[in-house]
Order: C-alpha cells, then sequence, then structure tokens
C-alpha cells in the first residue's frame, strides 16, 4: 500500500478509533436527506455554475503554479480509486482485527457509497460525452456516447461520496470540516489540473453526496463474517 494509501485510510479510522463514531445501528432520520427547496437551489447554483466554466478556468489556470500544483497532488489522492479503495479495505481489516465492528461497519458503508455514486458517475460521464477543457472543446461542447467523459467528476463524486458517510457517521465537528475540507480540495485539484469544468466538479459533489446521504436513509443491517458481506436495501 502506498503512502496517499495509508493517509486515507488514516482518514477513516482516526474517527472510530478515537471514539467518536456513532453506536453500531444507523441514526434514524426523520426528515428527508434533500427538501424541494434545496434540490431547487442545487440546479440553479449547477446552471448558474456552468455559465461561468469557462472565465472560471482562466482564471484557475492563469494563476496555475507549484503551489497549487503540490496542493493538486494531495486532493487528487483523495479522490483517487486506486488509493481510496485499498484504503477502505484496510479500514474494514483494522476493524476486524481489532474487534471495533463499529469501523468495519464504517468502512462498509463507505465502500457501498463510493461504488453506487461512482457507477452513476460513470454512466452519466459516458452518457452525456461532455469534453474536458484540457482537449480543446468549448464548455458546452457534449457529444454523448463518444468516449469524451468530464461530467461530473468522477473524483469528486468519491471524495464527497467518502466525507457524506464519515460525516453522517460521526458526533463531532471537526471531523466534519476535515473530511469535507479533504473533498472540497479535491474538486479544486481536478480543476487546477484542468481535468475538469466548474460544473462537473459540482455536479460531481451533488452525486457523491446524494447518493451517500440516501444510502444512509435505505440501508438496512450489515451481515458481517468472515467469508460474506451481506447489505439489504429497503425501496
Amino acid at each position: 500500500m502506498t503512502f496517499r494509501a495509508v493517509v486515507i485510510a488514516a482518514a477513516i479510522l482516526t474517527p472510530a478509533l478515537t471514539g467518536s463514531v456513532l453506536a453500531q445501528q444507523p441514526p434514524a432520520y426523520s426528515r428527508p436527506f434533500i427538501s424541494a427547496n434545496q434540490a431547487v437551489v442545487s440546479g440553479l447554483v449547477l446552471f448558474a455554475t456552468a455559465f461561468g466554466d469557462e472565465g472560471l478556468r482562466e482564471e484557475l489556470q492563469e494563476y496555475r503554479g507549484s503551489g497549487s500544483n503540490s496542493l493538486a497532488r494531495i486532493g487528487n489522492a483523495f479522490g483517487e480509486p486506486l488509493y481510496l479503495f485499498p484504503a477502505i479495505g484496510a479500514g474494514y481489516l483494522a476493524g476486524q482485527l481489532t474487534g471495533r465492528s463499529g469501523l468495519s461497519r464504517l468502512s462498509l458503508k463507505v465502500g457501498t457509497a463510493a461504488l453506487v455514486a461512482g457507477g452513476i458517475t460513470t454512466g452519466l460521464k459516458f452518457a452525456l460525452g461532455r469534453t474536458r477543457p484540457a482537449n480543446g472543446g468549448d464548455s458546452d461542447h457534449f457529444r454523448p456516447f463518444s468516449g469524451s467523459a468530464s461530467f461530473p467528476s468522477g473524483h469528486t463524486t468519491l471524495a464527497f461520496a467518502v466525507a457524506t458517510v464519515i460525516a453522517d457517521e460521526t458526533t463531532d465537528s471537526w471531523s466534519d470540516m476535515a473530511v469535507y475540507g479533504a473533498a472540497s480540495l479535491t474538486g479544486l485539484a481536478r480543476m487546477n489540473d484542468d481535468r475538469h469544468w466548474a460544473s462537473d466538479v459540482l455536479a460531481g459533489a451533488l452525486v457523491g453526496h446524494l447518493t451517500a446521504r440516501w444510502l444512509n436513509r435505505k440501508s438496512g443491517l450489515l451481515s458481517i463474517s468472515p467469508r460474506s458481506v451481506g447489505m439489504s436495501l429497503a425501496f
């Protein structure tokens, strides 16, 4: 496992090892995971951001330098599947070896949210076919099923899915700020590296966040054994 994977594993392990993870059963939620007003506002913000994509890209690339590139390398790691999924696996194994079932459960929830959100984003990417900014296309250049895959940002989707699960499962505010800060850095990194438009990043954040919140409210009991892991979803 690389150093970056170890760092990401620490982000997953730390809340549980410091005792801030909630009890075994998922918390009860009395409100919908997103209100009608929140949905409307999110859509309007995404729509407005799309109009500013090219201007935002020009500003970011103008001020891009060694400092922003160094921060981008850190941000990219938190949303990189090659680091993220081994780190989640390490969290699960650590929970099993140390007898911390809450940590194993948290790792499974994180992994499930990342897989589902990542699958949704992958489908949207190839269905919409938006050209990446570094490839020379305009921000409104969409060619469905062309192989272009800018919208939404996959790294940002994974980062916010992970951050949302951890934030929902912990009781302290510092871990919320830490994980959402790391996820936001991932989004900025993707724009710094000219891999995504700003609206790609915002859409990825919404997909990751909303998918994780929905799963948190739909997930049933986790069945964990040395040979199998099961999850029931109530639709």
